[in-house]
């Protein structure tokens, strides 16, 4: 986001209202600039979904963490502007996609070359095997010890 020292102008201005329209503004870019690049990921999966394409899932890993580098850059800033002004439109859209993409980042690309494998070889857990589990689970020690996360859908190549 190359625009981020604009709003560093717009914040040390001390006009909340313009410092908070500059920051929503900045905040649907940086998820448009997201979208691109996840229908960049989109259109360059393997058509074999058994096929694992290191180099295009290296290069694109690079721009979703360069991605997420500036949105961490963005939502400090635009934790200042709320400090003054209140609630950004658009702010936990970014924050709720900067965090599934930080997700999707800590998993290395070794990890999913041998998910697919494994995968691909039928070394599996069958989603009913899953859901007994996590029943038991609840069941033995209360819904309060399992995670409330959110699911994180895997695209293309990442």
């Amino acid at each position: 986001m190359v625009a981020l020292p604009l709003l560093d102008i717009v914040l040390a201005s001390r006009d909340a209202d313009r410092s908070a329209r500059v920051a929503n503004q900045m905040a649907r870019s940086a998820l448009a600039e997201l979208d691109e690049i996840e229908n960049l990921d989109d259109g360059l999966a393997p058509d074999d979904a058994s096929e694992f394409d290191r180099q295009t899932a290296y290069v694109l890993r690079g721009m979703y963490e360069r991605w997420a580098q500036d949105a961490e850059l963005l939502l400090e800033r635009i934790g200042r502007v709320e400090q003054q002004a209140g609630p950004v439109p658009g702010a936990e859209a970014l924050r709720r996609v900067y965090g599934r993409t930080r997700a999707r980042l800590s998993v290395s690309l070794d990890d999913m070359e041998q998910g697919l494998r494994d995968a691909v070889e039928g070394r599996t857990v069958p989603i009913e095997e899953v859901r007994r589990e996590l029943r038991v689970r609840v069941q033995q020690t209360g819904a309060e010890s399992i995670p409330a996360n959110r699911t994180v859908a895997g695209r293309g190549n990442t």
